[in-house]
């Protein structure tokens, strides 16, 4: 009895926990296999789910072609920028600087006293709320608020995960100190979370009432899992350290891991996997990886180790580092997200393990000057580059010193992700007295790194990225001095990137010869003519139909991207202004080296799309959470006066 003698349901079953590649492999084998992957919608919604960067939702109630036709549809709207109606926000309340974006949830702070920093409330709503509703039948309570009788300094928040809010407060106590904790809040009731043995932990205590420190302060926090992740600037000249970094079991309330900070040279940190951290070192101008290896309840907290060191490239003369901030969206986790008050109806969620990490830098020189750049790459090339120097052979001198690894392997990408692979450091990076060895730029970055120029207002906000996108305005002066913001989308999905270059060379090629019937065929917009109907339709993954339909080239889809170069393109509906970059790219190349920021020639060669909208808007900001990009609309203060959702179009 043959493999294929299998009953058709059997053998689906069975290909279904094959990956892309594999799947790829078995198409070739025989036409009896080909024509089985490609007539079953299961194993092409599970190959379209791996190109796209997502994973399903097994809580969602559509079948299996519904979300597979979702699927498609929504990634064809990206690919244009095909919006639905815009939505317009007013804030109903004076806004603070405190925000955040994530699971759907948008999180505004509330200034009630007038004082500059900080918020006195939070509020909270579901985005799907603010685009269901007209703006006549939009009721105010739509805005939920948390109070928690003190000071608010910043939050986090873990929606989907936990329905859990983090809250960072000052209090005063009775001999008018300044009391310092972390309050543990349920997000959907705004009490204390049910599964926190202890709803605040308590921090440092300072000699000081809170107006004399306001302002002087900041926390960075994150959730993932059963881990809360912060790091705590006090107030100078008040605390030894005077910063903190710590990690505790919220659950419990037990603290796990420590390290304190001398000097303000960290500024925040992101998660890249479970137990793995991403801490910016202004100071030293790097990026230390940093692994969490306490995990037990019953031990005293111990000193959390950094287990590699990737440096950036070397500053120019005069050029220092005032503040690097970064965040990657989603997090990997171990547990589900199953939060009963959020659980996601979605029939597709983006997958963690593809996502792209972002690091804001900004300089500045002896002139007072300051510039900013962002660094993208993605978060599981950056983990296989620890995976690598945890693999090395370390010398006996230095063997005492290297934290141990941990029972649970870190979760990263396999090479058939298609995700850029750091090279490797050869000669092997040095390592310093404390262990975690250094590699220099040079060894890790050009290959899996993009480096942007950034402008200081859209750069402040860190919302910015979710998957494998990242937003951005372009500021665009008017002949009336005004201005105004053009929405640009940066796509570093290697498939996407890979479908786009294809369709659009071969546009180029067959542009003499297009018809505008053809042209604008099947509502993509992008269809050449009869001929190259099944190999150029846009955002249907090229050859990755279903059945007969499914006409297309497959391995069109997965060539390489060698020998491509700058692909500029126009939508022809949506008059969206395009790029496809898939060589490598010199930063600031229009400079002399005497005025770039660092003192050598900066070459990134992360392949990316660039979308840039044809309409110019009036935003100082735009953030990105899921399928929507939040336009961002400041006062004279430089605070939100209002907020407009442009929701990706992916049909009903």
């Amino acid at each position: 009895m043959s493999f294929l003698d299998l009953s058709h349901e059997l053998l689906v079953h069975i290909l279904s926990y094959l990956d892309y590649e594999d799947l790829q492999v078995c198409r070739r084998l025989n036409h009896a296999m080909n024509k089985l992957i490609q007539s079953s919608i299961l194993l092409q919604y599970s190959m379209q789910l791996q190109l796209f960067g997502y994973e399903d939702n097994p809580s969602c109630p559509l079948v299996i072609a519904d979300k597979l036709r979702l699927l498609r549809q929504q990634e064809t709207a990206w690919s244009r920028l095909d919006f639905e109606k815009e939505t317009s926000i007013r804030i109903p309340f004076n806004p603070s600087s405190i925000y955040d974006l994530t699971d759907g949830v948008l999180l505004l702070g509330e200034s009630l006293s007038g004082m500059q920093s900080g918020a006195d409330t939070v509020r909270w709503t579901r985005l799907s709320r603010l685009v269901s509703q007209e703006d006549g039948l939009r009721p105010r309570h739509v805005w939920e608020k948390i109070d928690v009788g003190a000071h608010i300094i910043d939050v986090g928040l873990s929606v989907e995960e936990h329905d859990l809010i983090v809250v960072a407060t000052d209090r005063e106590t009775d001999n008018h100190d300044t009391k310092f904790e972390l309050r543990l809040i349920q997000l959907s009731t705004g009490l204390n979370h049910p599964l926190a043995a202890k709803p605040s932990i308590a921090l440092a205590e300072i000699e000081a009432p809170p107006q004399a420190v306001a302002g002087h302060c900041s926390v960075c926090i994150e959730i993932v899992g059963d881990l809360l992740g912060f790091l705590f600037h006090y107030p100078a000249g008040f605390t030894k350290p005077p910063a903190m970094f710590e990690v505790y079991n919220w659950k419990t309330g037990q603290c796990l891991e420590i390290r304190g900070l001398d000097c303000p040279c960290y500024s925040t940190f992101t998660f890249l996997s479970p137990n793995i951290i991403a801490l910016p070192n202004c100071a030293e101008n790097s990026i230390e990886l940093c692994r969490i290896e306490s995990t037990s309840i019953d031990t005293p907290p111990k000193q959390l180790q950094t287990a590699c060191v990737l440096k950036l490239p070397n500053l120019s003369r005069g050029y220092s580092i005032a503040q690097v901030t970064c965040r990657s969206e989603p997090k990997m986790t171990n547990t589900t997200r199953n939060a009963p008050a959020f659980r996601s109806s979605e029939p597709f969620h983006l997958k963690p393990e593809d996502a792209v990490v972002i690091f804001n830098v900004m300089t500045h020189d002896s002139q007072g000057f300051h510039e900013c750049l962002t660094l993208i790459a993605h978060t599981g090339a950056l983990l296989r580059i620890l995976d690598a120097q945890s693999d090395r052979p370390t010398p006996a001198s230095t063997a005492d010193v290297l934290p141990p690894s941990l029972d649970t392997p870190v979760t990263t990408q396999p090479e058939a992700s298609g995700l850029p692979t750091p090279a490797p450091a050869e000669p092997p990076a040095d390592r310093p007295a404390s262990g975690a060895p250094r590699i220099p730029w040079a060894e890790w970055g050009p290959k899996i790194c993009r480096w942007l120029e950034a402008s200081f207002g859209a750069s402040r906000w860190i919302t910015t990225t979710c998957g494998q996108r990242y937003v951005t305005v372009e500021e665009d002066p008017m002949d009336d001095d005004s201005m105004r913001s053009t929405i640009v989308v940066y796509d570093f999905n290697p498939h996407n990137v890979r479908r786009l270059a294809a369709q659009h060379r071969k546009r180029r090629r067959c542009l003499r010869g297009y018809r505008h019937g053809d042209l604008l065929g099947h509502g993509n917009g992008l269809l050449l003519g009869p001929g190259h109907a099944g190999a150029v339709a846009m955002g249907l993954g090229v050859g990755v139909g279903v059945g007969a339909g499914a006409g297309a080239d497959v391995e069109g889809s997965a060539a390489r991207m060698d020998h491509v170069s700058l692909i500029p393109f126009t939508d022809p509906a949506t008059r969206v202004i395009g790029q496809i970059q898939c060589e490598p790219t010199e930063l600031m190349a229009g400079y002399a080296m005497q005025y770039r920021i660092f003192d050598e020639r900066v070459q990134t060669s992360l392949p990316f799309a660039q979308l840039s909208s044809f309409k110019t808007y009036a935003y100082g900001a735009v953030l990105l959470d899921r399928n929507m990009v939040i336009g961002v609309k400041l006062n004279d203060t430089d605070d939100i006066k209002e907020l407009v959702v442009h929701a990706i179009r992916r049909g009903t």
